[in-house]
């Protein structure tokens, strides 16, 4: 049976106790807050970050893993007696981490690298995936190519409370900043992933519109879908994630897994307090 492990970064928002509980290798990305950095998740918690965020008038930057960082974990990867790595990468677009898992190599170690072209759980869940594949025993070639056939089955929705951030990130037009503030409405964004780019999907006003929506959006995307992952999630909005489970209480009982999570402080930074939203990755 091959050796292979499953690595990702923390813009997948695989918790810490989540991937050591499945094996999965985390790389943490860089969250810069007042010139300070910290690694994502492992030297500042979500929690920590949002409050952050809320108690302050600056806006976060982010960075990808240094060239050490991801040697570091590679070399753990091989000392475990691992032979092949499967990286799960955030979006190319989103970020350099595509480039910089291509970018390495190790003796010993033959490594594949799958573009996600997503980002949140979105992009995580193609790591609990791959991870389930090797427990299955599929090899190397089979779960890659499972992979790729599954890119355009992983779909996540989210609103937003502002534009600010995605607009100071460079993330989204200025203009949409515009009409958000003119028109005070909540968006509802998706991700293409051929383009790893944010999607306005709809534009709403009212958090009960949003939620209304998202019912509406769920139900297109699980018609005639019997076998599925749902996660719900939520960025420095813990109340979001009740209403999500009020409102996804049927979706979620027939999924195979659900998961909770919050929003990583690399993700959030573009993002912004007030998040709050759901993913599905179909399975059939």
């Amino acid at each position: 049976m091959e050796k292979i492990a499953i690595l990702t970064d923390t813009a997948s928002d695989i918790d810490i106790k989540l991937a050591e509980e499945m094996g999965i290798y985390l790389l943490p990305l860089y969250v810069n807050l007042d010139s300070k950095y910290y690694k994502d998740r492992k030297e500042i918690s979500p929690d920590e970050f949002y409050t952050w965020m809320k108690e302050s008038d600056s806006i976060p930057k982010t960075s990808t893993a240094s060239p050490g960082d991801l040697h570091e974990i590679l070399e753990q990867i091989k000392n475990d007696g691992y032979e092949k790595v499967i990286a799960i990468s955030i979006g190319a677009n989103f970020s350099s981490t595509y480039n910089l898992f291509n970018m390495m190599k190790m003796d010993g170690l033959e490594i594949y690298v799958f573009d996600s072209g997503n980002l949140t759980l979105s992009e995580g869940i193609f790591a609990i995936y791959a991870k389930e594949l090797v427990d299955e025993g599929y090899g190397f070639e089979q779960i890659i190519e499972k992979l790729n056939a599954k890119k355009e089955d992983s779909k996540v929705f989210f609103a937003l409370d502002t534009f600010k951030y995605l607009v100071a990130g460079g993330r989204v037009p200025r203009s949409f900043g515009k009409i958000g503030d003119a028109l005070s409405v909540k968006p509802i964004i998706s991700i293409n992933p051929e383009e790893s780019h944010f999607k306005l999907f709809k534009i709403t006003r009212g958090e009960k519109k949003v939620l209304n929506e998202f019912k509406k959006i769920a139900a297109r995307e699980l018609e005639n879908v019997k076998d599925y992952y749902f996660y719900i999630g939520h960025g420095g909005y813990e109340e979001g994630i009740e209403k999500l489970e009020d409102i996804f209480s049927d979706v979620i009982a027939s999924a195979r897994r659900t998961y909770r999570i919050q929003i990583s402080p690399t993700l959030g930074a573009n993002t912004g307090p007030g998040l709050f939203g759901f993913g599905i990755f179909k399975l059939d």
